[in-house]
């Protein structure tokens, strides 16, 4: 599975896609997800860690079949994948160029504009994006409070300790504990920084120019969820101890 970030006028949200997809079936996808009609449908995809353009299906892309393979799925990279719709009459055009509140040029009532069946707002609430997502909204508040716990409880008093890192269902990866706290992005809640035994991660211990612990080499840190973090028992912890920081860097993630 490809983790991608998918931006459109209407949406911006995270997914994970099968590597075998091909175009027109990607496109599906992404289709109950911008509500962008396939046909009228044209993607950028960039790799997130340098915002590189890796294909596209505007004119003078890459892009040539419909049913060819989308390979840009098959690396390890994390993605990018902006949609655009090539339709200016379409549903979604005209509900982008619409304000999500109440626009000042108008005198409606905020009971009035909640009402209207053709709105960003109403978009948003029938198909249950971002605030809206009531089950997943539910979801993020109990992990948070356990994100809270685990770290205040277990991982604040295990700094310097060798962990596995499972982001996402992904593969388990070897890092050292270095950080736990905020993070100077505006993301909420506590993070953990991490220092990986590889350039398996997407900076050096630094967030918007501050430097939260190292700086270790390019690619060697990141910062996760605390439910991403198992801690090794010592025991455990002797057998895997090595260079931990390296001198080789990766261009692979920042």
């Amino acid at each position: 599975m490809v983790r991608v970030v998918i931006e459109s006028e209407l949406v911006r949200t995270e997914k994970q896609f099968p590597q075998e997809l091909k175009i027109n079936q990607f496109k599906d996808r992404l289709y109950h997800i911008t509500g962008v009609e396939p046909k009228d449908m044209e993607i950028v995809v960039k790799r997130q860690h340098d915002n590189k353009e890796i294909f596209s299906t505007k004119k003078g892309g890459s892009y040539s079949d419909e049913d060819e393979d989308a390979n840009f799925l098959k690396g390890k990279e994390e993605l990018i994948v902006v949609v655009t719709d090539s339709n200016t009459q379409s549903i979604t055009n005209q509900l982008a160029m619409q304000a999500e509140g109440i626009p000042s040029t108008q005198t409606i009532s905020e009971e009035d504009y909640l009402r209207r069946d053709q709105s960003v707002l109403r978009w948003k609430m029938a198909h249950g994006y971002g605030r809206f997502n009531a089950a997943r909204q539910s979801q993020r508040a109990v992990q948070s409070k356990q994100d809270e716990a685990y770290a205040r409880e277990q991982l604040a008093a295990a700094i310097g300790r060798h962990c596995h890192i499972t982001v996402d269902g992904s593969a388990p990866r070897e890092a050292v504990l270095r950080y736990v706290g905020p993070l100077p992005s505006g993301a909420t809640g506590t993070w953990c920084g991490v220092e990986f035994t590889e350039a398996a991660g997407k900076n050096d211990g630094r967030i918007n120019g501050v430097t939260l612990f190292g700086p270790v080499a390019p690619g060697y840190g990141s910062f996760v969820r605390p439910r991403a973090v198992e801690i090794q028992p010592k025991n455990e912890e002797s057998a895997e101890k090595g260079n931990v920081n390296g001198d080789v860097e990766s261009d692979d993630e920042i």
